[in-house]
C-alpha cells in the first residue's frame, strides 16, 4: 500500500531507477535529472528531492528498506529543492535557505496543498560536516560557483563524488565571469582530493563520470581567467544561450563551461504567463 497520496499533474514525468551499487539508487527523473539514494547499516540519505513531481515520496518510501532517512540539497535551486515538503526535516548549505522554495514558475495549488510538509525543518550543514549512515560516512564540501549554496559529497564506502549542478557529464553552467575563478578553486580542490573518489556522479545529463573531466574542467576554467579563453559555438544549443543572457561557451577536452564575459548583464527572469 502507497504510504503517500499523489496528486498526478499533466506534464508528470516518468521516474526510472536502478542501482549503482546494491546500496546505491540512482533515481532519474525525466530526461535528465538524477537524485541519488545512499543506504547505509542504520541510515539513508537522499540527495535532492528534485521537483518533487508525482510517486517520489512512495519510490523513496520503497526504496529505504525501512531505515531513517536523511535528506539534504546540492543547493537551493527548485530543480533540486521541490520534493523538500514531502520530508519533514532536509538539510542544505545556509545560503540555501532563502532560496530552497523559490519555484521556477506558478505551483498547482492542489498539488501543493497535498505535501505534509510545508513548513519543513531546513538544518544548516556545511564544510567539513558528516553524515554517518552506519558503516559509511559522507562528507561534505562547500563548492561555491555555480550556485553560492552548493555542496558536494564524497561517500567515503563507495569512492563516489556527488557533485551537484557544480559541473555535469562534460560541462559546467556558471554565472558572471568572476564565477570561473570561484569554479577554478573548487576543481583545483577536488582534484586534490581526487584520491578518496573513483567516479563522479552529477544530476544531470548522464552518471557516473570519470575523473578526468577535472583535468579538462581545470584547463578550461584556467585559459578563461588568464584571457585566452577555449571559444566554441552554441550552435544547436540555443536553450543554453538563452538562458545564460549572451554568455559564451568554451571547451577543453570533454569539458565545457558556460558563462558571461565581463560587462554582460544577465536577463531577467520572467514568470510564465498564467494559462
Amino acid at each position: 500500500m502507497e504510504k503517500y497520496k499523489i496528486v498526478t499533474l499533466p506534464d508528470d514525468e516518468p521516474y526510472r531507477y536502478w542501482k549503482l551499487f546494491d546500496d546505491t539508487y540512482v533515481i532519474h527523473y525525466g530526461e535528465a535529472l538524477d537524485i541519488f539514494l545512499l543506504l547505509g547499516e542504520q541510515k539513508a540519505l537522499l540527495i535532492d528531492t528534485a521537483y518533487g513531481r508525482g510517486e517520489l515520496p512512495n519510490l523513496v518510501e520503497q526504496l529505504r528498506e525501512g531505515k531513517e532517512l536523511l535528506v539534504v540539497n546540492t543547493h537551493g535551486h527548485y530543480d533540486h529543492t521541490g520534493g523538500n515538503p514531502w520530508f519533514p526535516r532536509v538539510h542544505m548549505h545556509p545560503n540555501a535557505m532563502a532560496t530552497a522554495d523559490r519555484a521556477f514558475g506558478r505551483i498547482d495549488p492542489t498539488w501543493l496543498a497535498n505535501m505534509p510538509y510545508p513548513d519543513y525543518e531546513k538544518i544548516p550543514v556545511d564544510d567539513g560536516y558528516v553524515f554517518d549512515l552506519g558503516g559509511r560516512e559522507v562528507e561534505v564540501l562547500w563548492t561555491p560557483a555555480h550556485c553560492n549554496s552548493s555542496l558536494s559529497f564524497i561517500d567515503h564506502k563507495r569512492r563516489l563524488l556527488f557533485s551537484g549542478d557544480e559541473f555535469d557529464a562534460g560541462q559546467a553552467n556558471l554565472g558572471a565571469f568572476e564565477s570561473v575563478g570561484a569554479f577554478l578553486k573548487n576543481c583545483q580542490r577536488l582534484k586534490s582530493r581526487e584520491a578518496d573518489f573513483d567516479f563522479i556522479m552529477p544530476n544531470h545529463n548522464g552518471c557516473p563520470i570519470a575523473n578526468v573531466y577535472l583535468d579538462d574542467f581545470i584547463t578550461a576554467a584556467l585559459h578563461v581567467v588568464d584571457g585566452c579563453p577555449d571559444l566554441v559555438s552554441f550552435d544547436g544549443l540555443p536553450g543554453y544561450k538563452q538562458s545564460h543572457g549572451g554568455g559564451v561557451r568554451v571547451q577543453v577536452g570533454n569539458s565545457c563551461i558556460n558563462y558571461r564575459p565581463q560587462g554582460v548583464e544577465p536577463k531577467p527572469f520572467k514568470m510564465p504567463e498564467e494559462k
